[in-house]
């Protein structure tokens, strides 16, 4: 029963400072990964320059850089990096954003779990996942489970009291400190890179979980440096994780969830009854329309840039 070869997925976009930060983090790992592969995408503050000096610092493991020529959105940075991961030698592929900060002994702890388990129980593994934390303390919602009835499906987050233990499963899984076996990726497909972002790790648990277990091992900690989801905030990113989030139902389950589903929340939150800001209603009845059409990539209108108030 071997180690996991393991090997790093960072994907960054204008967020320099951060980038470093989460470089150094991987730099001091005490388990070492194969490579580092960083999916630049794009970025337009400098990124590149840091990631040319990287590169020249000598290191015990690869190094590789990917510069897409336009911004993919995390959904796309992750898709190239999984596609490239697929040709380097390391049998597990862990992927990040740039403001994901493993502490020291993450991927150890990911190891020695792997390590502590029967060869046959080592097979039934798809993903092994860190425990995410956000100002020191556990963001369960990185970590979900499904529950399903007739006529819905519920995604809700894990228990603080799951991470107690030394192991838990899970349905459904952000990408921070996600740690995916190469051969279940290759099964699964990789991510969806037409959700632009928002909902493609969610996405690709769905189908990543029919290939094997999905496992927390809480020991192994990412801290998350995020802000907290304001669901009143009128932006941009609202449109895609609502309509991601409509896609995916319509994808993985009966047709009759993904009715129910959009006509009770498109009433809370898009119709003229919702409590919503204005321009918040307008951003989702647009996220509602083209999931009703099945529309992917990028909306004409609601991209990285824009603002509430700007003319359309």
């Amino acid at each position: 029963m071997g180690s996991m070869k393991t090997g790093i997925v960072l994907v960054t976009y204008n967020r320099r400072e951060k980038l470093v930060k989460a470089l150094d983090c991987y730099e001091k790992q005490l388990f070492r990964p194969s490579y580092i592969l960083v999916v630049n995408n794009c970025s337009t503050d400098g990124t590149e320059k840091v990631l040319e000096e990287w590169r020249k610092k000598p290191a015990d493991y690869l190094k590789e850089v990917i510069t897409l020529k336009k911004n993919t959105g995390g959904a796309g940075g992750f898709y190239t990096g999984m596609e490239r991961a697929l040709e380097l030698e390391a049998d597990w592929i862990w992927v990040a954003d740039d403001d994901a900060y493993p502490r020291t002994d993450a991927l150890m702890k990911l190891n020695d779990y792997y390590e502590s388990l029967s060869s046959e129980k080592q097979k039934e593994i798809a993903v092994l996942c860190s425990a995410v934390y956000n100002e020191g303390r556990i963001h369960a919602g990185h970590r979900n489970h499904l529950k399903m009835t007739k006529f819905k499906c519920v995604i809700y987050t894990s228990a603080v009291e799951e991470y107690k233990k030394k192991a838990f499963q899970l349905d459904v899984m952000s990408y921070v400190g996600a740690c995916m076996r190469k051969n279940a990726l290759v099964n699964a497909g990789l991510d969806e890179k037409d959700y632009f972002i928002y909902c493609d790790d969610r996405e690709h648990s769905l189908r990543l979980r029919k290939e094997g277990r999905i496992i927390c091992v809480p020991e192994s900690i990412v801290d998350h440096d995020s802000p907290p989801f304001d669901p009143s905030a009128v932006s941009w990113g609202k449109y895609y994780l609502k309509r991601n989030d409509l896609l995916m139902i319509r994808k993985h389950f009966p047709v009759r969830y993904f009715v129910l589903r959009y006509i009770r929340r498109y009433f809370y939150d898009a119709s003229v009854f919702s409590k919503s800001p204005k321009e918040l209603r307008k951003i989702l009845r647009a996220a509602y329309w083209d999931a009703l059409w099945n529309r992917k990539g990028m909306h004409d209108i609601y991209r990285p840039g824009w603002k509430a108030g700007s003319r359309e």
